[in-house]
């Protein structure tokens, strides 16, 4: 497939569970309930036919009982999104590295001090201590700051962005950790 190309149909299914849990919190109830009720009829259809055509009726209680725990099985798994989503997690290694990248476009920027993102539900909570090169004036370091606050509240998805100024010390803070792929 191009690069440029979106996936349709079932080829996005895979990439559809690979970020479900990116969604904001109702999308992924809407996943999951669907997910329960396809899997809930297709295990019911089976149970139908299977009995019908046979004298092993005791697989449509045991497909109702499974299909009873689907549903509560997606019950908690929502509950516990809902409750990491109120009380906030870190947000993923890639956010830090796009925030990094905004942070470090900025010529007078000569490293992070220190960074926390949090994410609360689908927003995301940026929190950092960054520093500049020396010799600048307060106004202008402000200035600076404020300029990458703004260019940080672009993206959608950062709800709000606390900065902090300090001059540079000379010793290299930010060293990311590299992902493995």
């Amino acid at each position: 497939m191009s690069r440029g190309r979106k996936r349709r149909g079932w080829l996005s299914s895979p990439q559809a569970f690979k970020n479900v849990g990116r969604a904001a919190p109702p999308t992924r109830l809407v996943f999951y309930e669907d997910l329960v009720a396809t899997t809930g009829a297709l295990l019911a259809l089976l149970a139908v036919v299977v009995t019908s055509l046979t004298s092993f009726h005791l697989l449509d209680g045991i497909s109702t009982i499974l299909i009873g725990l689907l549903m509560v099985g997606v019950a908690f798994k929502v509950g516990y999104d809902n409750m990491v989503g109120l009380i906030g997690v870190s947000a993923p290694r890639d956010v830090e590295d796009k925030v990094a990248q905004i942070i470090f476009s900025n010529s007078y920027v000569t490293d992070i001090y220190q960074m926390r993102i949090l994410q609360e539900g689908r927003y995301y909570h940026v929190e950092g201590l960054i520093e500049l090169r020396p010799g600048l004036s307060l106004a202008d370091a402000d200035d600076i700051k404020f300029k990458i606050r703004d260019r940080l509240l672009l993206d959608a998805d950062i709800a709000d962005v606390t900065i902090g100024i300090i001059e540079d010390n000379g010793v290299r803070n930010w060293n990311p950790e590299p992902v493995n792929s």
